[in-house]
This record gives C-alpha cells, sequence and structure tokens, in this order.
C-alpha cells in the first residue's frame, strides 16, 4: 500500500476538523515529569549496543512504520466517530496527534534525507522516487521531476501528487504539447491540484508560442561575426550563468543591461527577492549596503521604457531573463530569472494592462540559476561578448531621484521663491511595496521594483 505525506495530511485535517471543539476548550495543566531514582536508570552495556544499520535497512524499517502509522490513524479516525464520552475522544485525539507528530518529526525527514541515496542504489524503488521527484520539484529543478515522474506514470503511480508534479514538470521544460494532455485528462478526473489549474489553458496557448520561439533560437544560433548576439555572464555564489541577449527585440534594454555590467554595478549585490516555481529577482544596488529594510526599493538614478508591446517582444519560457518594475515605463537595473514559464508575464493587448520586457535567456547554467536562494550574490557580471557599437541607452528622468546641483540651481534661477528639490527620503519598511497576491489567489505574482506610488496589496513570501 502506497502512502504520501499528501494522504497523512487528508486524515490529519479530517480528524482535527472533527475534534476542533476539544482544541479551543482549556485542558488540565499537565504535571511536571517525575525524576527516576538514579537506581532505576538504566545503563548502556556493551550488549545493548549494535552496530550502525546500513540505510536500506533503517528505510525499509521507516517505510513499515510509516504505514502502520497509517493504518492505526485511519482506525482513530473511525473509532473517534464511535466514542462515547468526552475522555474516551480525548484520549484518542491525544494518540492521533502523538502518531501524526511521530511521522513529521520522526519518519518523514528520515525518509526525505535517505531517498536520494535508495534511489540511486535501486532506481525501481517507486517510493524513494516519488520523495527525489518532490525534492527536485521543490527545488525548481525541474528535468529531474519531469524524468522520475515519467516513470512513475508508467509505472502506474497516477496519485494527485503524481499526476499534478508531471504536468506542471512537462510544462516547465517546455514540453507544452504533452503538458496540455496530461493537465486536461488530470483536471477531467481530479487529480490535478487546484492552485495549477491557470495552467491547463497557459500549456494550450504555449504550444504555438514555443514553436515561433524555437524559429527565432534557430536564426539566432545561425548568426555570426558582429551580428551574433551578445553574451553575458554572471559569477555567482551557487555558480556560473551566462545568458544571451535579445538585442534585436529589446535593444535599449540590452544597451542598459549591458552598460550596467560594463560598470560594474551588479558585482556584490544580492538575489533579494526569490519565490520558488517562479522566478529569482536581483540587480538592487541598495543590496549592497547594511540595511535590508531597503532592499528591492533600488535602481540606477533613472529609468528606461518598456519594450514588452513591440510586435516582435519575446515571451517568457524557462530561464527567461526579464526587467522588473513598478508599472510601465519604470524599469531600471532589477532584472528576473524565471524559473518556469509565466505566461501572466508577456505582454497583454494593451499597455495598461501589464508585461515585463524578456531581453535574454539563459544558455549556460540553468541548474544555478534555478538553485538560486535569496541572499545568494553576483561577485562578478562580466560582458563575453558584444557588437561593435556603443551601447548607451535612453533614459528617462527618476522623479524619486534627488536634482543635481546644476538642475538646482536652475530651478532657483527660474523662480528664487520655489524650494530646492529635496533628496530622496529614505524609505520605511512600512512604506515598500510588495509583489501581488500568491499564485493561488485571483491576483498573480509580477516581479516588481519596490516604490511608495506603486503599491499593490502586501504578501507574504
Amino acid at each position: 500500500m502506497r502512502i504520501t505525506t499528501r494522504a497523512f495530511c487528508g486524515i490529519a485535517a479530517l480528524f482535527i476538523g472533527a475534534v476542533v471543539s476539544f482544541a479551543q476548550e482549556k485542558t488540565e495543566e499537565p504535571k511536571a515529569p517525575v525524576k527516576k531514582p538514579a537506581s532505576e536508570l538504566k545503563v548502556t552495556t556493551e550488549e545493548d549496543k549494535k552496530p550502525d544499520e546500513s540505510p536500506e535497512e533503517t528505510w525499509k524499517k521507516a517505510s513499515a512504520r510509516k504505514l502502520e502509522i497509517f493504518n492505526k490513524l485511519q482506525q482513530l479516525k473511525k473509532d473517534f466517530t464511535k466514542a462515547e464520552g468526552r475522555e474516551a475522544q480525548t484520549k484518542l485525539r491525544n494518540e492521533f496527534v502523538e502518531l501524526l507528530r511521530e511521522f513529521e518529526v520522526d519518519i518523514s525527514p528520515k525518509m526525505l534525507e535517505l531517498a536520494e541515496g535508495i534511489y540511486k542504489a535501486d532506481p525501481q524503488n517507486l517510493d524513494a522516487a516519488e520523495l527525489v521527484m518532490q525534492k527536485a520539484f521543490n527545488e525548481n529543478q525541474y528535468e529531474k521531476s519531469d524524468e522520475i515522474s515519467a516513470k512513475l506514470l508508467a509505472a502506474n503511480r497516477k496519485s494527485k501528487n503524481v499526476v499534478t508534479t508531471a504536468a506542471i514538470s512537462e510544462y516547465a521544460v517546455h514540453k507544452f504539447e504533452d503538458a496540455s494532455a496530461l493537465l486536461a485528462d488530470a483536471e477531467q478526473h481530479n487529480k490535478l491540484d487546484v492552485s495549477y489549474g491557470r495552467y491547463v489553458d497557459a500549456a494550450k496557448s504555449y504550444i504555438d508560442f514555443w514553436k515561433k520561439e524555437q524559429e527565432i533560437r534557430a536564426k539566432e544560433a545561425a548568426l555570426e561575426g558582429d551580428k551574433a548576439l551578445p553574451q553575458v555572464a554572471f559569477e555567482t555564489t551557487k555558480g556560473k550563468i551566462v545568458f544571451e541577449l535579445f538585442e534585436d527585440q529589446a535593444p535599449n534594454t540590452v544597451a542598459n543591461f549591458i552598460s550596467l555590467v560594463e560598470g560594474k554595478k551588479y558585482d556584490n549585490t544580492s538575489f533579494h527577492r526569490v519565490l520558488p516555481g517562479f522566478m529569482a529577482q536581483g540587480g538592487d544596488p541598495y543590496t549592497l549596503n547594511s540595511d535590508p529594510t531597503d532592499d528591492g526599493q533600488g535602481g540606477p538614478g533613472y529609468r528606461i521604457a518598456c519594450e514588452c508591446y513591440r510586435p516582435d517582444a519575446r515571451l517568457h519560457f524557462r530561464g527567461s531573463l526579464s526587467m522588473a518594475h513598478a508599472g510601465k515605463d519604470s524599469g531600471g537595473s532589477q532584472f528576473f530569472i524565471t524559473h518556469l514559464p509565466t505566461h501572466w508575464l508577456n505582454p497583454r493587448t494593451t499597455p495598461t494592462e501589464g508585461g515585463h520586457t524578456v531581453f535574454g535567456r539563459v544558455i549556460e547554467g540553468m541548474d544555478i540559476a534555478a538553485a538560486i536562494k535569496r541572499g545568494d550574490k553576483i561577485t562578478a557580471a562580466t560582458v563575453l561578448r558584444k557588437r561593435s557599437h556603443e551601447y548607451k541607452p535612453e533614459k528617462i528622468a527618476d522623479p524619486d531621484e534627488p536634482k543635481t546641483e546644476a538642475e538646482t540651481n536652475k530651478t532657483e534661477k527660474k523662480d528664487d521663491s520655489k524650494t530646492p528639490a529635496k533628496g530622496k527620503e529614505e524609505k520605511s519598511k512600512d512604506e515598500a511595496t510588495k509583489s501581488d497576491a500568491p499564485a493561488d489567489s485571483k491576483k498573480e505574482e509580477t516581479p516588481k521594483t519596490e516604490s511608495k506610488s506603486d503599491a499593490p496589496a502586501d504578501k507574504k513570501e
């Protein structure tokens, strides 16, 4: 019998819901444990000592205990509905909670720790395979979760967890036709986690999007000499990432990025916002200071226009390099790298409906980009290749930036009665803008630079 963590959680939810009235009532204060006399304490002897178990033996025992706990929880749930009297029900409830604690604290972590080694030694161990699949999926390593989930489906493991993971993994690695078919079937047979429902239509749309993108990439790969696309490398605390930049579709954004790289503006900055299953955001110079409360609010001192409304604008796929902003034409230095195709960040019919400028993609080190966590640093950014012209972006004045001395003097000469422009005031943590709501809500996640003037609903990360 196969038991997943999701099954445990389902049982726990049903049981705890049935006894919630007890949880809210005042219970008797626990008594302090009684210390045993030293004479009664057991002393470990040489006979009691046993050699360390092999990982396989430990796994086997943990799996057996997992099944025992699951069966016992099922029985306790039935017994609780038939129990008479508060004392009997409370006893059952306490036993249930203790078993659940044992699984969550002792059994589950132990199996997660062993799963990778067990699966490597025995690829036919499907219990270990499922745990390894889930770990890879949670860490944005979709190539691995796609491979293992396909094996599980072939072995007729078709729980909601496996089917959902398989479908989203296929979507993430650009197998859109397979993902679309599996998502539609999963939705029809109630095998799709509801939080991933928005990918059903997205997968259909991306079938054509991907065909067009592949055609563009094939043409770009054939470019030579001065027509070849620029490339930039990030050395990070996780490893090396190489980007190819879409100068033909986002020329000003690429000019801005290259000028910042050559000016060493990204060196030693941190990734300040990382949402697994979505993206990693960096490029804020404020991460260089010692104040974490202003992370996400910085920029280069100017803004650039969005280029996502061009008819040839590129869309978001896995490993896309895109501009973060606080509204149309408010991008600066902050960027993000997508973990999977983020259809909701593509430009809509009109500019007012959102969109982010995709100006490059990861061509080396996608595993590194997927592993980036909040606080990881770009130790050095380097231009590997560029075309033989000047990379000078067209800039838009940033209203949040202080005026230069020359601009202030010019204003004073025009009207002495006017107060000179003040420098940008320090922003507090409460004033900082957060991103839109999580994926499972009606609102969708957007990588935004934080700004007082553009403050959507707060979101817990």
